[in-house]
């Protein structure tokens, strides 16, 4: 331990602007923390109050955020707001920041089958929807944070360009006082599981963030990043917060005001809810940002070249032989006989490519891709043909996948639907960490999992069989959790075509 915080504060030193550390570990806020479980928290800077989700029985009601009184910790007396999670029933709201004159929170509802996410403003009693161009969130929870200065909001959701399920994403205010639309923070900082709760410190550059897709100590851990331009896309490798914090349980929420000796988190460790209030004390330094939104050199992001033409080629993944394809886009199709297809703009909008006898490849037109030429490699899927399905991802130690995961399921579909010959083996595979008769079932019940949906979207159950090998059949090294994570995957072999 003593060496990863070492490890910690070397890497902090190289920014002038971010310094922190940790003394002791963390303890629970009685007085803060009900059997009813408590998450999403965040710190009014601007006077000692607090607000946070809590578990709700029953159906939403129009008291949708409640003053629950003050509470003393001590020598501390925070005034609390409280949010209502309806147990995922109907949806939940959770709060995002404060200002001198009101609080931004946000608001996911359930309908017909479909999430949908909203954020608000409330002031004075006063409730106002907050417009955010083209703002879309499909996942069940939402959360996020506001700057101190009000000029920046991140939030975590699963929009049409995530990296997986929740990414995070800047949401800019305007010089009119109005909010640009929400951009996804990049690859650097986003993986393909869940990445949630940020936190933005006071010098607009320091972001702390809990996620499920780093590894660590346990199932959502703390980590800590330094913004590295204005791009709003480069970041400092993401560093674990060290057992100080982290544990074997889920710690997210991590937050803090400027000046003081205390930071507080949520952590599932030996609670009786879904999370209780931890506080730990620390010492920070940590400059206010004093860049204004007149400076346009800091605030404003160079516009994207226009007139650039971007590429996509289509090549079959064993030989790189170009093949010929139709790009899907909302309901255009687009044909290139040789395979490639131009884009004149990023509009962060998904689109299929797919060849006959290959499993299409769905792909965002965001920055990643490149000005000039754009590779989009296809597995075939000829007899023989193995698989490796790595978008279906599941919870830790379960056979429930995360949501999200369907989409890649819903390529294999179509696949075997335009060829209705083919038959597949899905094998599911683990690390070989555990009990290896305990990873063999895991990877049963995986493969069931992934086989009952694929046949419940109509593709015969005589043509999918399954098998789960567990740690057997690696194909990295279990050695670190790098190579570790790269042996737990389902894939699929066609047997038949």
């Amino acid at each position: 331990m003593k060496s990863s915080i070492i490890a910690l504060l070397l890497f902090l030193s190289m920014f002038s602007y971010a310094q922190i550390r940790f003394e002791n570990s963390g303890i629970k806020v009685d007085s803060l923390s009900t059997p009813r479980g408590q998450n999403y928290l965040v710190i009014n800077p601007y006077q000692k109050a607090m607000a946070f989700t809590e578990e709700i029985q029953g159906s939403p009601s129009e008291a949708l955020i409640y003053f629950s009184g003050n509470r003393t910790n001590n020598d501390e007396k925070w005034e609390v707001l409280t949010f209502p999670d309806w147990l995922g029933e109907k949806g939940m709201l959770s709060p995002i920041g404060f200002t001198p004159f009101g609080i931004y929170y946000s608001q996911v509802t359930f309908d017909k089958g479909v999430y949908n996410g909203k954020v608000f403003f409330v002031s004075e009693g006063n409730k106002e929807e907050v417009n955010i161009p083209f703002f879309k969130n499909k996942a069940p929870i939402q959360s996020g944070c506001l700057s101190k200065d009000g000029r920046y909001m991140i939030l975590s959701m699963e929009s049409n360009n995530t990296y997986g399920v929740e990414d995070l994403y800047i949401v800019k205010q305007k010089s009119d006082g109005t909010w640009d639309r929400a951009k996804n923070l990049g690859y650097q900082l986003n993986t393909e599981y869940q990445e949630v709760t940020p936190f933005l410190a006071e010098d607009n550059r320091t972001l702390f963030f809990a996620t499920n897709g780093r590894g660590g100590q346990g199932s959502f851990d703390l980590f800590y990043t330094v913004r590295q331009d204005e791009s709003w896309r480069n970041w400092s490798e993401p560093v674990n917060l060290g057992s100080q914090i982290n544990t074997s349980g889920s710690e997210t929420s991590f937050a803090f005001v400027d000046g003081s000796e205390w930071a507080y988190y949520v952590s599932s460790q030996d609670s009786d809810g879904y999370g209780d209030i931890m506080r730990i004390k620390f010492k920070e330094e940590i400059e206010e940002d004093t860049t204004r939104i007149e400076q346009p050199a800091v605030t404003v992001e160079k516009p994207a070249e226009k007139s650039s033409i971007i590429t996509l080629k289509v090549v079959d993944a064993k030989t790189g032989e170009v093949l010929p394809a139709e790009l899907i886009k909302a309901e255009e199709k687009q044909i290139g006989a040789n395979g490639t297809f131009e884009i004149d703009s990023l509009t962060g909008e998904e689109v299929e490519l797919k060849s006959p006898g290959y499993l299409p490849k769905v792909i965002i037109l965001d920055e990643q891709l490149k000005i000039g030429e754009n590779t989009v490699a296809l597995s075939s899927v000829a007899k023989g043909s193995v698989i490796t399905l790595d978008h279906v991802l599941f919870h830790r130690g379960t056979a429930n996948m995360i949501d999200g995961s369907q989409k890649e399921l819903n390529l294999v579909v179509e696949v075997m639907n335009d060829n209705p010959d083919i038959k597949i083996l899905l094998k599911g595979h683990t690390d070989n960490t555990g009990d290896p008769v305990r990873n063999i079932q895991l990877s049963e019940a995986r493969v069931k999992t992934v086989k009952e949906y694929i046949i419940a979207q109509g593709v015969s159950p005589y043509r999918v069989s399954g098998k789960g090998y567990g740690g057997n059949e690696p194909i990295a090294s279990n050695e670190t959790e790098e190579t570790r994570k790269l042996n737990r995957r389902v894939e699929f072999e066609v047997v038949e075509d």
